[in-house]
């Protein structure tokens, strides 16, 4: 029994509240969370960083999607039916509601912590069921207050340098009123971190793994203002602010600037919460995507310049590692923790590096399973010569970030293990490969990867790719790989410039998971009477490990896709590396 969910179900009980929800978000709907604004996790007992929770009077409900499945269901209580995404016969939250929401119910929520276009979609369902709607508690933060909750991280704001960000904040402010003024707006209100601190050439290190700091913009035609918390700032940096025509306001002074605005503002709802768009009734509001976000996807020359020397280095540490780990591997003792640890080590030797992108997964035979297991003291485990290890992993340097996965063979695999490793490298190298007219989505080439595994009857729930950042989130939007797509959410058409991840995989719960992923840079190829024709660049540079590998599967085009591969990985990293390990990376080549 969860003690913190019956103890939400009492303040419920004591407000006349049928359903409370319990999103994963902050109030800037970021994807990762500082631990402060973990609430979902807190009530719910999940750890994954998806998922959402509905409190009823005497169960609830998580929803999660497939990449947490195996994990969700260790984690939560008796009271509280696991969700699966996406799967058939499943309802989403709102279908739930819509068939369990009686009249007279109270569907309550912090509206800190669910986005503007969500918040509209309960606001009409409740309605419509002549039920009630408060996005005013905050139920699960006044219980927590009580539970040493941790404070909210608090870290210094510095500058990202011209020489690594290719772009003046003049420049990037002068795109964006551009765009406003296309869009007939004279205001823009933004609350996406990774977007303001990409305009603003600014980072900090408010959520962990991503360099961003807590802040709000509010851009007119010939002002801005920018909300951070004041003290995180130099008096240098707010005398360049104050040059530049941008005005500091506290942080926490942006809900009453809000409550004040009468202009015509655009916004995304879907990164605005829905109390600040609730702020916003004196003003017209446009909604639309933020322009900052496609401006942000397609990097500049000096962007893409850094991002390939930081794929070097970060190449470099994977493959010593990649070396250090066959060579040991069943001779001195391993385990998962040890191992990302090491990894770790190699990646704090590299110029410019800054931590983890992300939280490493380390997940040795069956706990790969699970796609975003992390290893813990309680489930850690021993590493021998046997079996299968991935490690999906990346770092963040000033001149870019990465992420990468492999699957190493240790020592004996199945038939069954060998040929699903294969079938996983096929599907990489072909998207990887892909040429393509310009118009096109990632969701119309995301077959290129899926297919092998489909031909097998074998699919894996979750995307097949993602936008990376650039010094900033490890999974960014606009652009995607993935095949289901929907017609209010499209992902991005793909252009010269933007980077996205290649990462096919195969998940058998109870007995073991593959993915191979690479991060790819789109680049023009060319031009003819059909139009302009993409493809992508490789950017990651780690070697595949081979001894997974079943070439009777590789058609002779596939099998030149990896020898290609293999070579320039060989041919960039091997004068960076002592004599053995260059000698035995030239053994990876064929």
């Amino acid at each position: 029994m969860n003690l913190n969910f019956m103890k939400l179900r009492e303040q419920m009980e004591n407000q006349k509240v049928s359903y409370y929800l319990v999103p994963s978000e902050d109030p800037h709907q970021s994807e990762y969370v500082d631990d402060y604004f973990k609430c979902r996790q807190y009530i719910s007992g999940f750890t994954g960083s998806a998922g959402t929770f509905l409190a009823g009077c005497e169960e609830g409900w998580l929803w999660t999607d497939g990449r947490y499945f195996t994990q969700a269901e260790g984690q939560i209580s008796s009271d509280i039916t696991l969700m699966k995404q996406g799967v058939s016969g499943v309802p989403t939250i709102l279908e739930f509601l819509k068939e369990h929401l009686q009249e007279g119910d109270t569907l309550g929520v912090n509206g800190f912590t669910i986005s503007a276009s969500y918040g509209k979609k309960i606001a009409k369902l409740v309605k419509q069921h002549g039920a009630s709607f408060r996005f005013d508690l905050r139920f699960v933060e006044e219980l927590w207050a009580k539970d040493d909750r941790p404070a909210i991280t608090k870290s210094t704001i510095y500058r990202h340098d011209i020489k690594y960000s290719g772009e003046h904040t003049d420049s990037k402010l002068a795109r964006v009123r551009e765009k406003m003024k296309e869009l007939d707006a004279n205001a823009f209100f933004l609350s996406s971190l990774p977007d303001i601190a990409w305009l603003f050439n600014l980072r900090g290190d408010d959520i962990a793994c991503t360099p961003l700091f807590y802040s709000y913009a509010w851009i007119t035609i010939d002002k801005c203002f920018l909300f951070l918390r004041k003290d995180c700032i130099s008096a240098v940096a707010f005398q360049r602010f104050k040059e530049h025509g941008i005005s500091i306001l506290d942080y926490t002074e942006v809900s009453a600037f809000l409550k004040d605005q009468h202009e015509t503002v655009l916004l995304n709802p879907d990164l605005t919460n829905y109390l600040h768009y609730n702020l916003l009734f004196k003003c017209k509001i446009i909604e639309d995507k933020n322009p900052t976000e496609l401006m942000k996807a397609i990097k500049n020359d000096i962007q893409i310049d850094h991002l390939k020397a930081c794929h070097i280095n970060d190449g470099i540490a994977m493959t010593k590692f990649m070396y250090w780990l066959k060579k040991n591997v069943g001779k001195i003792p391993m385990t998962e923790r040890m191992i990302s640890d090491h990894l770790e080590e190699e990646r704090k030797k590299l110029p410019d590096y800054m931590g983890p992108s992300f939280e490493t997964i380390c997940a040795y035979k069956d706990h790969a399973a699970m796609m975003h297991y992390q290893s813990t003291e309680e489930s850690d485990v021993d590493v021998k010569a046997e079996g299968m290890l991935l490690i999906d992993s990346g770092g963040q340097y000033y001149g870019g970030t990465t992420d990468v996965t492999r699957t190493f063979i240790l020592g004996p695999i199945s038939e069954e293990e060998r040929k699903y490793f294969t079938l996983v490298l096929k599907s990489m190298l072909t998207l990887a490969n892909a040429k393509f007219l310009f118009g096109c989505r990632g969701s119309n080439l995301d077959i290129l990867a899926r297919e092998p595994l489909w031909e097998d009857g074998v699919d894996y729930r979750c995307g097949t790719g993602h936008g990376v950042g650039y010094f900033l989130g490890v999974h960014e939007g606009p652009n995607a790989f993935r095949w289901r797509s929907n017609p209010e959410n499209l992902d991005a058409v793909l252009q010269p410039g933007m980077v996205i991840t290649d990462e096919p995989g195969v998940y058998v719960p109870g007995k073991y998971g593959i993915r191979t992923e690479n991060m790819l840079i789109c680049k023009k190829w060319q031009q003819n009477e059909y139009g302009a024709f993409l493809h992508f660049e490789p950017l990651t540079l780690v070697p595949i490990d081979l001894d997974g590998v079943d070439l009777s599967l590789f058609n002779e085009k596939e099998k030149q896709l990896l020898t290609d591969y293999q070579q320039f990985v060989y041919d960039t990293l091997s004068p960076h590396l002592n004599e053995e390990e260059s000698a035995w990376l030239h053994t990876l080549t064929l």
